[in-house]
């Protein structure tokens, strides 16, 4: 019987995660990130605007402080293919996340979702260095730092 309940969970995990990244049936479970990442929501009317390709060029050549920083990046469109990383989000998932956030129809906008689930901040124009900087700022990422042994910013 434990066997089988170890299983059920293990199944009922996978099927989360698989939520989570909107390949399923259901809506976007930002829960499953909670207390693991912090997340980065990039609103962008499409992947051509030039907010988000210029966003986005910085994104790209962060990657080392984002992972540092345990950040994943949500990439989301009214039109064009929205994105976590390199795994497309269904449509329904991208919209139920404009919903969620209450972000206006044409605008670029990036929200910081911080490891405990909640909204910290929000930008219409932002470079990584500021929202680096908050971040930083934040008792539990200055928690990080010092039990990873990394006193300087």
């Amino acid at each position: 019987m434990k066997i089988f309940f170890s299983i059920l969970l293990l199944f009922l995990g996978q099927a989360t995660v698989h939520e989570a990244f909107g390949q399923g049936g259901g809506l976007m479970d930002l829960n499953v990130y909670r207390w693991k990442n912090r997340l980065l929501m990039v609103f962008s009317p499409h992947p051509e605007d030039s907010d988000y390709q210029a966003f986005m060029k910085e994104v790209q050549n962060e990657r080392n402080g984002l992972r540092d920083r345990d950040i994943l990046v949500f990439e989301i469109f009214e039109k064009g293919q929205s994105r976590l990383g390199n795994s497309p989000l269904k449509k329904d998932s991208a919209d139920f996340l404009r919903e969620r956030f209450s972000v206006q129809q044409g605008s670029f906008l990036v929200i910081l979702i911080g490891k405990d689930g909640e909204e910290k901040i929000r930008w219409q124009k932002v470079n990584l260095t500021e929202i680096f900087a908050v971040i930083d700022g934040m008792p539990m990422r200055q928690r990080e730092r010092k039990e990873r042994g990394k006193n300087q910013p």
